[in-house]
């Protein structure tokens, strides 16, 4: 049988889970290689965030005990303490205050310089990719001032210039809000609110079509919930044809014994469907994760 063209191999491979891969590395030096390249690396990676695969959840307990769940099949479960994720790369810090980057596909990790700046007072931390310098970077806050402006807007860190930004808010008036969050969902920026409308209790969704442009904020969904109670409702991710949101659902305040679940929200006929997880707290704060083969520094350990 004639051997596969190169490209076609190469194609193939792209369609396979980061665990597949490790394994198939074995095959040949040549496809060893060919995984390793960073280029395939990359197209891997864009491959898995434009047609949500090669996805699972990280569900926050407790501060920083995490657990990851299989994004397909929403059973599996494994422990984990972490900070942050970006493109398959989890920022943790130990104990002692140390970070370290880990890729828990690849089972590479890294520990990152100590810092001599105090952790007093409020500290939160950020964990993205930088495009402009190919690179990842961690940033720690300690209080800030965001940029004024006379309108309402969020504060945005490009990490770039290492620079606050000031990105505006859709235009909409909330009639007893609830709760509002900022997540990133299917690569847009998404601001999501749970507010009451004429007693009952409505979820909204917008995203910003193009990045720091008020104008493109669009409301993608403007959920009428009757039966529920007060909560929170954060977008997690698209369905892998776009038709459907998977919505985290929180009782954050008005639990009354209700636990956090998942539910699909069906953009075109707005029905919902509940999803059954077993093995999980009853209180959780979810992030997406999508695993890839993004290495670490030559020195990175394993």
């Amino acid at each position: 049988m004639a051997a596969l063209p190169h490209e076609l191999t190469i194609n193939i491979l792209c369609h396979l889970s980061v665990k597949d891969l490790l394994r198939f590395k074995c095959v040949s030096k040549r496809w060893c290689s060919s995984i390793d390249n960073p280029d395939f690396i990359k197209h891997h990676l864009s491959h898995s965030l434009k047609t949500n695969t090669n996805h699972s959840l990280l569900l926050r307990h407790c501060g920083y005990h995490f657990f990851s769940v299989n994004y397909d099949s929403l059973k599996t479960t494994q422990t984990l303490k972490i900070l942050g994720s970006c493109n398959g790369l989890l920022a943790l810090e130990n104990d002692n205050q140390r970070i370290f980057l880990w890729n828990q596909s690849t089972r590479k990790s890294q520990v990152l310089p100590s810092t001599e700046i105090g952790l007093a007072g409020f500290t939160c931390y950020g964990f993205g990719y930088d495009p402009i310098s190919d690179d990842y970077k961690v940033v720690r806050m300690r209080g800030f001032k965001p940029p004024q402006s006379g309108k309402e807007s969020l504060a945005g860190f490009d990490l770039a210039s290492e620079e606050f930004r000031s990105v505006e808010l859709p235009d909409f008036c909330l009639d007893e809000p609830f709760w509002f969050g900022i997540e990133a969902l299917g690569g847009y920026l998404c601001l999501s609110a749970v507010h009451s409308e004429l007693g009952d209790i409505v979820a909204d969704v917008w995203i910003m079509k193009e990045y720091g442009v008020k104008e493109s904020w669009i409301k993608l969904i403007s959920w009428n919930q009757p039966h529920y109670i007060p909560s929170v409702v954060v977008p997690l991710a698209f369905s892998k044809n776009g038709k459907k949101v998977l919505f985290n659902i929180g009782y954050k305040w008005f639990s009354f014994g209700e636990r956090d679940k998942f539910v699909w929200y069906d953009v075109g006929s707005e029905r919902v469907e509940n999803v059954e997880t077993r093995g999980l707290p009853s209180k959780l704060d979810v992030h997406l994760y999508v695993e890839s083969l993004v290495p670490l520094n030559s020195n990175a350990q394993q």
